[in-house]
C-alpha cells in the first residue's frame, strides 16, 4: 500500500514538472521580438514604388533607354522641335501621351486615327516627334530596289552595271549626254544614238555617311556618223542621312561629274556638272515600300545658250514577293522616271540650236532583284519612253550588287 502511494506520487510530481518546462519554454518563445524587415535603398524603394504603381511605363527606371536615350526626344529631325523631351508639350506628360515614349511603345495621341490620311499623318508625327527608341537602322531590300534612281540607305557597297539605251533621240540635248553637236560635241548631225555601258561603282559608308564614285566604259552607236567608244565622265558625291526612322528614311546626297570622257566623240559632256538630289523611302506596309528621288542636274563651263539645268524626279513601288528568312528574297518594282530639260538642242536636219523651256521626257518599267543573304544581289530592270521627247525609248539595266 505504501509503495502503491509513493509510485503514484512520483508519477505525478514528473507530470507537473514537464507541464512547467513546456510553460516555461513557450513564455521564452513568446517574449522575443520579431526583427524588422531589413530597409531598403532610396533608389530600390522608388523603382519598387513605380513598377508597384498602375501608371508604370513598364520599364525600370534604373536602366538606361535603348539607343543611349535616357528620355523619349532621342536625337530630333535637323536638330530638335521645339519643346521637346518628356516633359510639357513633349511626348511625355502633359504631351502627346502619358510616359508612352519607351522601348517598343509608340505614342498615339496626337491626330484623328480613323481615316488613312489621319492615320498616316499621325503615325508621320511620331516618327518625327516620338520615334521608337530601339528601332536600329539597317538594310533593307525593298525600301532600296529601284533601278533607275539612288538607294537612300548609305551602305558600303560595290555595284557593277550594265545599260543598254535604245533610239536616245536629240542626244545634246541640254549637253546632258553630249555637247552641242557641230560644237564641242560631234561633227556629224545625228537625230538618235543607240548606247551600251558598263560601270563600276563603289560606295564607302559610316555612321549614316558615304563617299562613292562611278567609272562608266561606254559604247556609242549614232544613227549617222562613226561610233566610239571608251571611258565616259567620272562621277563622286556624298550621302547624309536627314531623317531615319521605321517609317521614313530621308537622304540628301550630292554628286559631282568630271569630263574625263571623249565628249568630240560622244563619250562625254565635256564640262563640270553638279548635282543635289533628296533620296527617300517611304514604308507603306511590312513588304511594300515608295522610294522616290527629286535631283537637279546644274552644268558648269558648257556652251551658252545651249546648255540648260535638268530636273529630274523618280518614283518607285517596291513589292517583297518571296522572301525566305535572310537567305533568300525577290523584290519587284515598277517605276516611274521624269526629266525636265532647259537649254537647247540641235535641229537634226540643219544643225540649228532650238530652245527649249521646261519639255519633258517621261518613262516608266518593271523590274525585279534577287537577294541572296544581306550582301549580295542581282537584278534586271526595263524603262519605256512615252511619246518622242528627248531621251531613249527603251533602257534595259542589268546590276550586281555586292556589300560589305
Amino acid at each position: 500500500m505504501t509503495t502503491s502511494k509513493l509510485t503514484t506520487r512520483k508519477a505525478g510530481t514528473i507530470w507537473v514538472a514537464a507541464v512547467a518546462l513546456a510553460l516555461a519554454v513557450t513564455g521564452t518563445l513568446t517574449a522575443q521580438t520579431i526583427p524588422p524587415p531589413p530597409q531598403l535603398d532610396a533608389p530600390v524603394a522608388n523603382a519598387l514604388a513605380t513598377l508597384a504603381s498602375p501608371d508604370a511605363p513598364g520599364v525600370d527606371p534604373e536602366v538606361k533607354q535603348a539607343s543611349g536615350c535616357s528620355s523619349c526626344g532621342m536625337k530630333p529631325w535637323l536638330g530638335g522641335y521645339g519643346g521637346g523631351g518628356c516633359g510639357p508639350g513633349g511626348c511625355g506628360a502633359g504631351g502627346c501621351g502619358s510616359g508612352s515614349c519607351v522601348p517598343g511603345r509608340i505614342c498615339h495621341g496626337c491626330g484623328d486615327r480613323d481615316t488613312v490620311f489621319g492615320r498616316f499623318m499621325g503615325c508621320l508625327y511620331d516618327e518625327l516627334c516620338c520615334p521608337d527608341p530601339c528601332y536600329e537602322p539597317t538594310w533593307i531590300p525593298a525600301a532600296n530596289a529601284a533601278f533607275f534612281q539612288d538607294g537612300p540607305r548609305p551602305v558600303t557597297q560595290t555595284r557593277i552595271r550594265w545599260d543598254e539605251g535604245v533610239r536616245y533621240r536629240f542626244p545634246d540635248t541640254s549637253e546632258y549626254l553630249w555637247p552641242q553637236i557641230g560644237g564641242k560635241g560631234p561633227k556629224v548631225l545625228t537625230p538618235y544614238t543607240n548606247y551600251a555601258g558598263l560601270s563600276l561603282y563603289q560606295e564607302v559608308a559610316a555612321k549614316g555617311f558615304s563617299f562613292f564614285f562611278e567609272l562608266p566604259y561606254l559604247n556609242m552607236d549614232p544613227a549617222i556618223g562613226p561610233g566610239a567608244g571608251g571611258f565616259g565622265d567620272m562621277n563622286l558625291g556624298t550621302k547624309a542621312v536627314l531623317l531615319d526612322r521605321e517609317l521614313l528614311l530621308v537622304t540628301m546626297q550630292f554628286r559631282t561629274y568630271i569630263p574625263t570622257g571623249n565628249f568630240q566623240a560622244g563619250l562625254g559632256t565635256g564640262h563640270v556638272s553638279l548635282e543635289p538630289a533628296l533620296l527617300a523611302a517611304l514604308k507603306l506596309t511590312h513588304s511594300t515600300y515608295l522610294q522616290g528621288e527629286i535631283a537637279d542636274w546644274i552644268p558648269i563651263g558648257g556652251t551658252p545658250g545651249f546648255e540648260g539645268n535638268v530636273f529630274h524626279y523618280h518614283a518607285s513601288l517596291n513589292q517583297n514577293i518571296c522572301h525566305v528568312g535572310d537567305c533568300f528574297n525577290i523584290v519587284g518594282t515598277m517605276e516611274f522616271n521624269g526629266w525636265s530639260f532647259r537649254g537647247a538642242f540641235s535641229d537634226p536636219l540643219t544643225g540649228a540650236p532650238i530652245g527649249i523651256g521646261g519639255s519633258n521626257y517621261v518613262n516608266a518599267g518593271p523590274g525585279f532583284r534577287v537577294q541572296f543573304c544581306e550582301r549580295v544581289d542581282f537584278g534586271v530592270g526595263a524603262a519605256f519612253g512615252f511619246g518622242n521627247g528627248h531621251g531613249p525609248t527603251q533602257i534595259y539595266r542589268t546590276e550586281f550588287r555586292l556589300r560589305f
